[in-house]
């Protein structure tokens, strides 16, 4: 048995060698372990799309043989056919799925990448034993198609290299599950059509293998469409995140320049955004957003560049009507950011528009109460009033933390969110090492 399979299959064992030793040379070159190739080619031969695929015949033959045949005996003769071939299509694709799992983790790459990958060579398989004779030929046919599929894909083979880990695979496999389908019911075409012989060159034999080369270039075509998409979304992404950073500068040189105006610390801006990220994380943000009300907080104070210096620097109690224009640097800073429609720029607006809202609805500029106020506002807000409190200032001497911190968990209710309040006190051995960490010098 094993000396008819390599005379009839020979080629197919050589496409397998191929296999094997092509993949254990990539995770030897990837893994940096050449003291396993030997083993690790035996295992890629053994999951082989050739070797499983000849495996799988002989135990075809055998089932066919001892059970098939008597199970379908009283069918009539195609209905025989056609159930043998729904069994064999079934058979095999229930075969690759395991070796293609293998082959997945072996690589140490994901399952539809590993998979998608994997399907590639079962194609490839099918493909030559459609449209070749012999086995000669089916190596020849391998060739060809190889020679193809390189030429197809060659100028974004650099690209699928390099960016495999973002391209979308789960459309391709499943294109490719398909298309697997359809080459496994032409073949078995071979055995429900009389006068369709698999070694004989002839009219019908010529039909089935244009709709396989048909479909194989319709296959072809969507695959690289798909990893041109993923091209186009992974260049939108780069553009988005170049953006996202100019923003981030622009911000970061905004709240610089609003430091310098309010002489305030040049360590206020950091403390301010590290307790408010923390605060959010602990209020169950996501880390994108942890890091937005990280960024956009640093932004809380950008209207006081409106607000005239004499004001803002005044070492005295500011009059009622100079504290009406300290007040307007919440409006000022809702008109300077107004104009972006960034992420964080717009949580920036909501920040320094309502950072002085209360939560009893007695805060300015618009007497906001309660949830009405931005989640983002609220976390900011109790973020700055305790630096405010624990920071020296021209008017003012620093406040020790615990009297900060009793005079925070005092205003819960009236001036502050309680949810945020009670996670800055749960919270506060980390507000501490936060104002460890960038205390001003």
């Amino acid at each position: 048995m094993v000396l008819q399979v390599l005379q009839s299959q020979w080629s197919r064992v050589l496409v397998g060698i191929w296999f094997a030793f092509t993949n254990a040379s990539i995770l030897a070159q990837k893994s940096d372990d050449k003291k396993h190739f030997l083993r690790n080619f035996i295992v890629f031969f053994f999951i082989a799309a050739t070797t499983i695929a000849v495996l799988t015949d002989i135990f075809y033959e055998f089932i066919n043989s001892v059970y098939l045949d008597q199970a379908i005996a009283g069918y009539d003769l195609n209905m025989q056919m056609a159930t043998k071939m729904l069994f064999k299509v079934s058979m095999d694709l229930i075969t690759f799925i395991i070796p293609s799992y293998i082959f997945s983790k072996i690589l140490h790459e994901k399952w539809s990448l590993g998979a998608t990958v994997y399907f590639m060579y079962v194609i490839m398989d099918r493909m030559c034993m459609l449209l070749s004779l012999t086995a000669a030929s089916y190596l020849v046919v391998f060739i060809v198609t190889v020679i193809v599929a390189v030429a197809f894909f060659f100028t974004r083979m650099q690209y699928v290299i390099e960016h495999s880990d973002i391209i979308e695979w789960l459309p391709v496999l499943h294109y490719q599950l398909g298309f697997f389908f359809l080459l496994d019911a032409l073949y078995g075409g071979y055995y429900i059509f009389s006068g369709a012989p698999d070694n004989v060159f002839d009219v019908k034999n010529l039909w089935m293998d244009a709709i396989a080369i048909v479909s194989f270039l319709f296959f072809a075509g969507f695959a690289r469409l798909n990893i041109k998409a993923s091209k186009e979304q992974a260049e939108k992404i780069e553009y988005m995140r170049e953006l996202q950073d100019s923003e981030r500068a622009i911000i970061a040189k905004l709240s610089e320049i609003s430091e310098a105006k309010s002489g305030e610390t040049g360590q206020h801006v950091k403390r301010v955004a590290e307790y408010s990220a923390l605060l959010a994380a602990e209020y169950g943000f996501n880390d994108e957003q942890v890091e937005q009300i990280k960024i956009a907080s640093m932004m809380h104070d950008v209207g006081k560049l409106l607000v005239p210096r004499e004001i803002i620097e005044k070492p005295g109690k500011l009059t009622e009507e100079e504290i009406k224009i300290m007040r307007l640097h919440t409006t000022y800073g809702d008109e300077i950011l107004a104009n972006s429609k960034g992420e964080e720029i717009v949580m920036a607006r909501l920040i320094a528009s309502q950072h002085h809202e209360r939560w009893d609805g007695t805060g300015y500029p618009n007497g906001l109460s309660g949830d009405d106020i931005s989640p983002f506002a609220q976390i900011v807000a109790v973020a700055d009033v305790y630096d405010a409190l624990t920071s020296r200032r021209s008017y003012k001497e620093p406040w020790d933390s615990e009297q900060a911190r009793a005079e925070i968990v005092a205003q819960s209710g009236s001036q502050f969110s309680p949810i945020v309040v009670e996670i800055f006190d749960r919270s506060f051995d980390k507000i501490l090492e936060i104002q460890k960490v960038y205390a001003d010098e």
